[in-house]
């Protein structure tokens, strides 16, 4: 078999497998700190939309806010709950909820930490990056309104990403799970 042989039955199999991918429903917020009120003030849990909780993300990438802080947005017990009451679903008894938003909280925690540190081995930092933009994707077949955001920033010379599967409770949104760097 030649070489042009090789290279058509690859580029057969490569359009073949890309097409049938599924085609994801996304938006793109370009310049997503414009406009954007920090207002860690606000007496209510969660974010007012998707945009504003991206951007408390990248500032918490940052260390403008502490972890601490940042946990105003992950769902804790009784946000698990309304969870529960919006999905009509029946709470588990004994201390589930509680166990349950521990569990959410670790497993959020250890990815936010793993991505606000591994910039360094790029030798960049979060510290020194200015969000562009969010990519916005929609989850489709959840039983509460979910998208991952994927945020972008640059120091200059080196893109950072981080992403996060986001849930809206309510008229509120959190991060859910699956902090990562990169995408």
């Amino acid at each position: 078999m030649n070489y042009f042989s090789k290279l058509f039955i690859l580029f057969t199999l490569f359009t073949t497998f890309f097409s049938c991918q599924p085609k994801a429903d996304y938006d793109v917020i370009t310049e997503p700190m414009n406009g954007f009120a920090f207002n860690m003030n606000d007496s209510a849990r969660g974010a007012k939309s998707i945009k504003d909780l991206s951007c408390y993300f990248f500032v918490a990438l940052q260390s403008q806010i502490s972890f601490e802080q940042f946990k105003k947005f992950i769902p804790d017990s009784s946000d698990i709950a309304a969870i529960y009451n919006l999905t009509q679903t029946q709470i588990p008894s004994g201390n589930f909820l509680k166990a349950n938003a521990d569990t959410v909280m670790n497993r959020i925690q250890n990815g936010f930490n793993s991505a606000r540190s591994k910039p360094a081995v790029l030798h960049s930092d979060w510290k020194d990056a200015s969000l562009v933009r969010v990519m916005v994707i929609e989850i489709e077949d959840q039983k509460l309104p979910s998208k991952k955001i994927v945020i972008e920033a640059t120091d200059g010379k080196t893109t950072l990403r981080a992403s996060a599967k986001c849930m809206q409770i309510g008229d509120r949104w959190f991060i859910g799970e699956d902090i990562r760097y990169g995408v």
